[in-house]
């Protein structure tokens, strides 16, 4: 079936449509950069926010556990009537029938087994463990986000390379009509070409459909509108860095230092329990406003107050063995958190080097692919090549180019990725952002 080529055009400048806008240098300062996203993704982001409400319990819990070395203070007051002696009978009773008491009392604790001190240490580990999860849930968030960006643009960079083999066909669909009105080329030819910008069209629909799900994720992740442009500003590094200055970085990872603090947090907790089988010793001062009975002139008293644990069913014991196995299920933890850390630099390192391997390969690939393509075209035309050598030497080189574009960009996000495993993206937070 004869089909005008004016037609045709006009449906791959339909297919190119959504790439015109993102190529118009004019839209250049509007599009969005890798940090930029970020930074939107921070202030949308539901998880971060609940991290910075986890860090300000914590901080209250700490100022809790402060409260327990200071003394109290507490205003008391009551009024008693009891049933009156009846007239006639004798009693020694020196209480009155109406009893008032009005008066501030003052608790200082002295000693309590130091288990108020293990307490506060123990808060203010679990502070510094939420810090960490702050840091944590950035550091994801930075993952999700890089993940999502290159997605985007590796797709949209598929849908230009596909245009660009579709504009080069519908040319080879133009030159072989011509050469089959010629009598040079036969129509199978040419219904040969039309097949294969069918197939290339059908893989732009499916492309434009995953564009419009990775878009979605976008919008949600930034909160901005999904045709918002993006622009890659980042560059890999000459050379990669030896592995051993990644593992070095282990520990500033806000994962493990996380699990470190609640290991030192469960290990004051056992502290705390064991405190408890040791004397607990008050200092208690009163100062009385209202008194009745025979004490109503004395408007004071002072006093310490011993108090010593001796049975209470077990109880204290349990709690101490509890506070052992918490803190051995802290230790395993902690264990396991820094090897899947250190697994992961490891497996993100060796991705990177098998990326920059698979796309130095790829670029050698693409530029001999190119130079057959040019002359196995050339050849064509002087008659000692066919149309089908012609189009699988096209077919080879558009396949090179989209792998190496999709390779540039993998290796792009796999090398942010173990620059997030290291501790080096995204930007410390402020200290003030809590």
């Amino acid at each position: 079936m004869k089909r005008n080529p004016a037609v045709s055009t006009v449906l791959a400048v339909a297919v190119m449509a959504l790439l015109v806008i993102a190529a118009n240098p004019g839209h250049a300062a509007e599009a969005l950069t890798l940090d930029e996203y970020f930074a939107a993704a921070l202030k949308r982001s539901e998880v971060v926010a609940t991290q910075i409400e986890l860090i300000r319990q914590a901080e209250e819990r700490h100022t809790q556990a402060n409260s327990a070395l200071r003394p109290s203070v507490n205003g008391v007051a009551s009024y008693t009537r009891q049933d009156p002696i009846p007239a006639g009978d004798l009693s020694n009773s020196s209480t009155p029938n109406r009893q008032s008491l009005a008066k501030l009392t003052a608790t200082q604790p002295l000693f309590r087994g130091f288990r108020e001190f293990a307490a506060l240490r123990q808060t203010q580990a679990l502070l510094g463990a939420q810090d960490q999860d702050y840091r944590n849930a950035r550091a994801q968030l930075f993952k999700d986000v890089t993940q999502n960006f290159y997605t985007v643009l590796s797709i949209e960079q598929d849908l230009k390379n596909i245009g660009e083999e579709i504009n080069q066909n519908i040319d080879r669909e133009k030159e072989l009509r011509d050469r089959v009105r010629i009598g040079r080329s036969r129509i199978g030819e040419v219904l040969s070409v039309q097949s294969t910008i069918s197939t290339l069209r059908a893989q732009v629909e499916q492309l434009q459909g995953q564009l419009g799900t990775a878009r979605e994720a976008f919008a949600f992740l930034s909160g901005l509108a999904p045709t918002t442009l993006l622009r890659d500003t980042e560059d890999l590094p000459a050379n990669l860095e030896p592995l051993d200055d990644y593992l070095a970085r282990l520990e500033l990872r806000p994962d493990v230092k996380a699990s470190q603090q609640r290991l030192s947090a469960a290990q004051e907790n056992t502290k705390v329990a064991r405190g408890a089988h040791l004397p607990s010793l008050d200092l208690n001062a009163n100062r009385y406003l209202e008194r009745t009975g025979n004490l109503k002139d004395s408007t004071w008293d002072v006093g310490i107050a011993l108090t010593v644990p001796i049975y209470a069913g077990g109880l204290l014991q349990s709690r101490v063995s509890e506070a052992v196995s918490l803190r051995t299920q802290a230790e395993l933890g902690a264990s396991q958190v820094r090897r899947q850390a250190e697994q992961e630099i490891r497996s993100a390192y060796q991705s990177v080097v098998f990326d920059r391997s698979q796309l130095d390969a790829l670029e050698k690939a693409t530029e001999s692919a190119r130079k057959n393509y040019e002359t196995q075209r050339r050849d064509y035309r002087l008659g000692l090549v066919t149309n089908l050598d012609v189009l699988q030497a096209l077919t080879a080189f558009q396949q090179n180019q989209l792998a190496l574009d999709r390779a540039r960009y993998t290796t792009k996000l796999d090398y942010l990725k173990l620059q997030a495993a290291a501790v080096r993206r995204p930007a410390p937070p402020p200290e003030t952002a809590p």
